[in-house]
């Protein structure tokens, strides 16, 4: 039921956030629907019987519109005064109230592009969504993958950060303006009925490493304070703020600084770990991590031609092997061995293998 009501949520907000005003130039069009058809009725009136285009309803009908249209065929024309002085004033009334129409839709538009690059004023009423606190030149990133992984469940993603206009044009998550830090702004994020926040470490503001890192702490506690169950993932600059933020029950911590150092100095020793890792983190949206134990048909093979064979017959990628001395990211002259496993990922399961949460 709860998923039911989310699905719901999300098509709402996704209706509320495209059309800003209830009215979408209802008014008008309803003027315009009356013109043509009062104004075919008029003339259907006045010409039968006088006007041997005009037998019918419909036959007047298609003359207004016909001219409202300005294509003139000429098939059907007026031949009373009355006629004639409709078919002006409908001519005026029709092309006015078509192009009020037409630039009301622009300006719609136009407005709602506005809205989009400033910021939502409103508070949303998505519930088990997706909120992204913070601003950096990480969040691109982080927003393109939400918005692949969580295309087909249809959650929203909302950004919440202190800026001008939107900071990116990915249309797969929307712009709330306003202060990770301020209660008040998440509670218009509706951080209350949040499935998880990510709160990324804000560089928007300037500041120190010690600055961004506070910012983030205090945004970790007021959220765990409005939604005490949501699921939080922080990025942290300085290492000695892991534990405040953990205090602030931050269960998942990114020392971004510490992690990136690790993985070049790693990657020197152990040479194709940034290409594992990329592929791990990089994977298509809807693919997932599965270990394949070497079969019989592997053992003696290298590393490239198990690679070609995986891709082509199963569409999985080989992410590493492992084997008894250990991790193997990438050793191109490296031969499969009985015993070995497979990393891979891959859209379906290859025949055998067990995803990682099986294994555990």
């Amino acid at each position: 039921m709860s998923e039911i009501r989310a699905r719901m949520a999300y098509r709402w907000e996704a209706m509320q956030l495209r059309f800003s005003r209830k009215r979408f130039g209802f008014w008008i069009l309803f003027n315009l629907v009356a013109v043509v058809f009062i104004s075919a009725l008029i003339i259907f009136y006045l010409e039968r019987g006088k006007n041997p285009g005009i037998h019918s309803y419909w036959d007047a009908l298609y003359m207004v519109f016909i001219t409202i249209a300005t294509v003139g065929y000429g098939d059907i024309t007026p031949v009373t005064a009355g006629g004639r002085v409709t078919v002006i004033i409908t001519l005026i009334l029709g092309i006015g109230a078509l192009s009020g129409f037409i630039t009301l839709m622009a300006t719609r538009r136009a407005e709602k592009a506005r809205r989009r690059y400033s910021g939502l004023e409103v508070k949303t009423e998505s519930r088990n969504h997706i909120v992204v606190c913070g601003w950096n030149s990480r969040g691109k990133f982080v927003l393109d993958r939400l918005g692949d992984e969580l295309e087909k469940e249809r959650t929203l993603v909302i950004l919440l950060c202190d800026l001008e206009e939107a900071p990116t044009d990915e249309e797969k998550a929307f712009f709330l303006r306003g202060n990770p830090v301020s209660e008040a702004d998440l509670r218009r994020a509706n951080v209350a009925e949040a499935r998880a926040a990510i709160l990324l470490a804000d560089e928007s503001k300037g500041g120190s490493s010690g600055d961004v890192d506070a910012r983030t702490v205090l945004t970790a506690l007021t959220v765990r304070g409005i939604n005490p169950e949501i699921k939080m993932t922080a990025e942290v600059l300085e290492p000695e703020n892991i534990h405040h933020l953990e205090l602030a029950g931050v269960g998942e911590i990114l020392d971004t600084n510490c992690f990136l150092g690790n993985l070049i100095a790693r990657s020197a020793i152990h040479y194709g770990l940034i290409k594992t890792m990329t592929g791990i983190v990089t994977r298509e949206a809807g693919s997932r991590i599965y270990t394949l134990h070497a079969s019989a048909e592997m053992v003696g093979r290298t590393k490239t031609e198990v690679e070609a064979a995986l891709l082509k017959e199963h569409g999985a990628v080989l992410l590493a092997i492992g084997t008894k001395a250990g991790f193997k990211p990438h050793d191109e002259d490296y031969r499969i061995e009985e015993g070995d496993f497979l990393t891979v990922s891959a859209q379906e399961k290859p025949p055998g293998a067990i995803t990682q949460q099986e294994q555990r």
